[in-house]
């Protein structure tokens, strides 16, 4: 009957160790997932990839986001001007603004299931935190004809400066 008796003391001794261990280790699989599978540790080069990296940017939520408010693939969470306090300010916006900095890294055409893209989102973000959010639309950028010509309209001015700098420098 001894032996048993130190038998089961040498079990409890390696129960104890073996937990011990545990404690001490404090191992973590969230980390190792979050480095595998963060959304813009992967490749990216089939269209499959990036869907999933997009899908891995939306599940990143945040608590300081009421559930109406975070940021889904069907587009824009439509906030009104009434919530747009709460939204601007108690870091929603700022939260869904990373959301979107992630989705733009992964794949930058993205459209959302509104026909909205990133970077509408991101204008009506922040035009709307400053003059206030339309009511069930998004803020679209200026078309890019109207960014091109004011870049060129840009060239011409620059263009026609060095002219007169390099004539007076001649002379």
């Amino acid at each position: 009957m001894e032996k048993s008796w130190s038998c089961r003391g040498g079990v409890w001794l390696f129960c104890g160790i073996f937990m011990l261990s545990l404690l001490i280790c404090r191992t973590n699989a969230d980390e190792e997932y979050d480095e595998k599978y963060h959304p813009l540790k992967n490749v990216n080069l089939s269209p499959f990839m990036q869907y999933l990296s997009i899908y891995q940017c939306m599940l990143n939520v945040s608590d300081k986001c009421q559930s109406e408010y975070t940021l889904t693939e069907k587009g824009w969470p439509n906030v009104t001007n009434s919530d747009a306090n709460t939204f601007c300010n108690q870091g929603c916006a700022n939260h869904t603004m990373d959301v979107l900095e992630c989705i733009f890294l992964v794949k930058q055409d993205y459209k959302f299931g509104d026909k909205n893209s990133v970077q509408d989102l991101n204008y009506t973000i922040t035009q709307g935190c400053i003059y206030g959010f339309p009511p069930n639309a998004t803020i679209k950028l200026p078309s890019s004809a109207m960014r091109v010509s004011g870049r060129a309209g840009f060239g011409v001015v620059f263009s026609v400066v060095s002219a007169v700098l390099m004539a007076y420098s001649h002379m």
